[in-house]
């Protein structure tokens, strides 16, 4: 589950990348949704950290990806 997931999530992000660089979609849509399926990527990498018991790599990758959630709640709201 957790291998189909971040299968699903990078293709996400390729997709969405490829339409805001061909300009099929406009950069304020496809900007948070590349931002949030890459924080969603990188909870995972985090939780498998932790499964393997790497706690420094857990806690780094949880920190990056709140902050990317922060910045994408910014960008959405504020913008």
């Amino acid at each position: 589950l957790m291998k189909i997931m971040k299968i699903l999530l990078t293709i996400i992000a390729i997709l969405f990348a490829a339409f805001g660089l061909f300009k099929v979609l406009s950069f304020d849509i496809v900007n948070p949704i590349i931002s949030i399926s890459l924080a969603t990527l990188l909870l995972l990498r985090g939780i498998e950290y932790k499964n393997n018991r790497d706690k420094s790599g857990f806690i780094l990758n949880l920190i990056v990806a709140m902050l990317l959630y922060i910045f994408v709640i910014f960008n959405v709201f504020l913008s």
